[in-house]
């Protein structure tokens, strides 16, 4: 059943396809779609600028003169056809002239400029001359003057003969794209700005977006009045001229300031200065305008150079930015905004050079300026999916390390947490093994902690002593480099480190992440996890980096808390258990059911020696004394009472060699010139009663104590005899 529905499901697709072609179809070959993509040629039959006759008699191309080289005004006549229809009218555009035409001597059409804003200029005007049939062979002409008080300019841009709507289709076929690639820009800015309206939560990406918006939609108008078509769809030509010439000064600051606001410094002083040189630019084209009474057509150059040096505002802020990014080693997270910044700027210093130097006065400029607008416009909508992709994959990683902090808020040792991130990470990322390297700080790595998926072999204990050199040594470069390591493919990886492909290969890995742990600024590790998802991986490797010092300062908090304990349960001085230690090993870890000794031990003479020589030899009498406890019977077994007391506890078969060990301790102290007092009990065959073998081992060893001072107070009264 579900096979049928599939057949049919795909029948329908095929089906609709083809009427949608041939919809099409029809639409582009079967209606007046053919006449407006054929207009231009049909308007090339219809061109009615040649063969007119100047009052020098001259014969000219209308199109090719203007009322400034010609003394500021001309004069020239055309005879029209000799076969006319009702609908034959003639059609052209005029650049700042003021004009009146005749027929046979009877004055039928004028123009002249208003001044406005912008001067005495109209920029571009587009013209229709109704005739017919009883204007066959009749003599046209035209009564040209400069719109200009200098008489400079004024001319004719092109001219046509026939029906009015085959000279719309002509304009607007030639001005289509420039008119698409505008409106584009526009409903791009509006797309933008009803966005940044309708957020209702605007975080640090999205606060600027307003400018980009509005800048896209100060330009997109720009561009569409300077293609004239707003003049010939509306008439308003006084309005498109204002807006061709103040629209670019006001389009400028809004894209500066959002383009700083994405750099990686925001400095100030750039949308300050974009909007200083706005203000200047803008006043000194009104007091030109006002006060020295200079048309604004006249000022090109100054309109220019605003835009110019808006563009250099932005060129030198992304150079500034990315020199920055580099100089600390992060990246500026615009790839596509340069792209689509570089063609922006190098198609806008083309289009000002080609109106400055080859066409100025030409109605066809901007063609490059329009291009790189849409490119530049288009590549920033990519840069802000990618700022959105990015920021949303970072709040899914701020979620990842929120859940991680509560999973693991339980846990106080911090071994214990260790584990629970370890835990944590190979669950949620779909990894088989996560895992940690720590420096032995003998030239070797051990794996310290490991938690594996279910199903996969442990390799905890088969990773002791990994070598340093040859092989850690080949990651701890690339986390220089790069500051964690991705590996796509295990057999791939071979080629950058045989000695490290021969020990992960073993363990059956694929892909691997992996991260150094930095303490201090200095490598402690790594770790990583083995085989996670290849679709995940570039995630992955930003949760690395985010949990590199995290797992760093857990390590440092596990060593700094062993630290701790050791201080609590260690002599400082000796490095031996203390009395804390020997309470914890008596109650937890003594075993009386098995033959052991107990001894007391204590120095003879440390307080005279620290009343003579210092305590610092005194505490070097202690340390010997330490040292050679611990020679004989383990550091673990010895411990420091306090003051010049030593205990030891130690498992022997033998009571004779227990008595032998006491006595090799003896020989080692007296070697040194020491004394102590010694005194031990065993227990031959174990005996729960641990304290009446302290109780008796104390007293032995204060037996001797007593003696070895009655004997040195007798060999000083033999001394004074």
């Amino acid at each position: 059943m579900r096979s049928n529905l599939g057949k049919l499901m795909k029948a329908c697709v095929f089906v609709y396809f083809i009427i949608l072609t041939l919809t099409l179809g029809h639409v582009f070959f079967y209606t007046d779609m053919q006449e407006f993509m054929h207009a231009d040629k049909e308007a090339a039959n219809r061109d009615f600028t040649g063969d007119w006759i100047l009052d020098t008699g001259e014969t000219v191309k209308i199109d090719v003169i203007t009322a400034g080289k010609l003394g500021g005004s001309f004069t020239a006549s055309k005879t029209l056809p000799s076969k006319m229809e009702e609908t034959d009218s003639i059609y052209f555009s005029t650049s700042n002239l003021n004009f009146t035409i005749y027929v046979n001597e009877d004055k039928i059409y004028s123009f002249n400029t208003a001044e406005n804003l912008t001067g005495t200029g109209d920029g571009i005007s587009y013209h229709m001359i109704g005739l017919g049939t009883k204007d066959e062979d009749a003599v046209v002409r035209i009564e040209a003057k400069a719109a200009f008080g200098d008489g400079h300019g004024g001319q004719i841009n092109e001219m046509q003969f026939g029906n009015e709507e085959l000279y719309r289709y002509a304009v607007m076929r030639r001005n289509v794209t420039g008119m698409n690639l505008s409106i584009l820009m526009i409903i791009f800015g509006v797309v933008i700005i009803a966005f940044f309206f309708g957020m209702s939560y605007r975080n640090s990406m999205m606060r600027s977006l307003w400018a980009l918006g509005l800048s896209a939609i100060l330009f997109g108008l720009w561009s569409l009045c300077d293609t004239g078509l707003p003049q010939l769809l509306s008439g308003s030509t006084y309005a498109s001229r204002e807006i061709v010439y103040l629209i670019l000064h006001l389009a400028g600051f809004p894209m500066i300031y959002f383009v700083n606001s994405k750099t990686k410094q925001q400095k100030k002083i750039y949308p300050y200065l974009s909007f200083a040189f706005m203000v200047i630019c803008l006043m000194c084209l009104l007091i030109a305008r006002y006060i020295y009474g200079i048309d604004m057509h006249r000022m090109v150059a100054v309109i220019y150079f605003s835009y110019a040096i808006q563009l250099i505002w932005l060129i030198i802020m992304l150079i500034d930015n990315e020199l920055y990014c580099r100089k600390r080693s992060v990246s500026s997270y615009m790839k596509f905004f340069y792209v689509g910044a570089a063609v922006f700027v190098a198609t806008s210093f083309i289009d000002m050079g080609r109106y400055m130097a080859v066409k100025r006065g030409s109605i066809w400029h901007g063609s490059w300026f329009r291009f790189g607008l849409v490119i530049f416009f288009l590549f920033m909508g990519f840069q802000i999916f990618d700022w959105w992709a990015k920021e949303k994959s970072s709040l899914e990683r701020d979620r990842f390390i929120n859940h991680l902090l509560q999973y693991i808020m339980g846990e106080m040792d911090p071994d214990d947490k260790i584990d629970k991130v370890l835990e944590y990470l190979c669950t949620e990322l779909h990894a088989d093994r996560a895992y940690i390297f720590e420096d032995m700080g003998d030239g070797t790595f051990d794996n310290t902690y490991e938690y594996c998926a279910e199903g996969v072999t442990p390799e905890i204990d088969n990773l002791k002593g990994v070598k340093y050199k040859g092989v850690i040594d080949t990651w701890y470069e690339e986390y220089k480099r790069g500051g964690h390591i991705l590996i796509y493919d295990l057999e791939k990886y071979r080629e950058v480190s045989e000695n490290m492909y021969e020990v992960l290969k073993p363990q059956g890995i694929k892909t691997l992440v992996t991260g150094p742990l930095i303490l201090n600024g200095s490598y402690i590790g790594f770790f990583g996890v083995d085989n996670p998802p290849v679709n995940m991986m570039e995630e992955i490797s930003e949760i690395i980096r985010l949990l590199m010092f995290f797992l760093s300062e857990l390590v440092a908090t596990r060593d700094n808390q062993r630290r701790l304990i050791d201080y609590s349960y260690h002599d400082a001085l000796t490095e031996v258990g203390n009395r804390r230690a020997l309470r914890e090993f008596e109650r937890d870890s003594l075993d009386t059911s098995r033959p052991y000794g107990f001894i007391m031990c204590d120095v003879n003479g440390l307080k005279a020696v620290n009343d003579t020589e210092g305590h610092g030899a005194g505490d070097a009498m202690i340390k010997n004394v330490s040292s050679a406890l611990t020679e004989v019977f383990g550091r673990d077994n010895v411990y420091r009472l306090g003051g010049d007391e030593f205990a030891v506890y130690t498992y022997e078969d033998y009571s004779q060699t227990f008595e032998s060990k006491i006595e090799k301790v003896r020989d080692l102290v007296e070697q040194k010139g020491i004394h102590v007092a010694m005194g031990g009990s065993f227990a031959q065959n174990g005996d729960k009663d641990y304290n009446s073998h302290k109780m008796e081992a104390d007293k032995r060893m204060y037996d001797e104590k007593r003696r070895f001072y009655r004997d040195a107070n007798d060999r000083r009264g033999r001394q004074r005899l």
